[in-house]
């Protein structure tokens, strides 16, 4: 009887155990997507300065904001921010691109213009292309 006590208390304690190891795997696994969710949210709110950089260095004269720009973009980079940068009569994909405007054209349901660039990290789009679209 008191083998079988042992023996029931045994395998109480293993998977008291194995849930214990279940629980900090979770956890740990928990925490890392609230942090890579926290660091979409803060570079999707960094995106419209990027922009505004990125205008700002277009139609400047001066070495200091390319450089800004490209030291902001590196750090965004580093963080495996891409850009969605579509060509012209490509195809119209809705998951990419959001289209602002329909623009008489062939081939239909192909980009007539990039208006803006979009933002992904990964399978994660921050900020689909904005572009305009043909159609007959």
């Amino acid at each position: 009887d008191l083998k079988n006590q042992v023996q029931i208390l045994e395998n109480d304690w293993k998977r008291a155990l194995a849930d214990y190891q279940n629980l900090v795997k979770r956890f740990e696994s928990e925490k890392h997507e609230v942090m890579k969710f926290a660091n979409l949210n803060l570079i999707s709110k960094l995106l419209p300065s990027l922009d505004i950089l990125e205008m700002a260095a277009l139609h400047s004269q001066y070495a200091g904001v390319k450089m800004a720009v490209k030291q902001f973009e590196d750090i965004l980079a580093s963080e495996n921010l891409e850009a969605i940068v579509p060509n012209i009569c490509d195809p119209f994909d809705p998951n990419l691109h959001d289209c602002l405007e329909i623009v008489k054209g062939e081939p239909e349901n192909t980009l007539a213009e990039i208006v803006a660039k979009g933002y992904k990290i990964g399978d994660v789009i921050l900020r689909p292309a904005k572009v305009k679209v043909y159609k007959k």
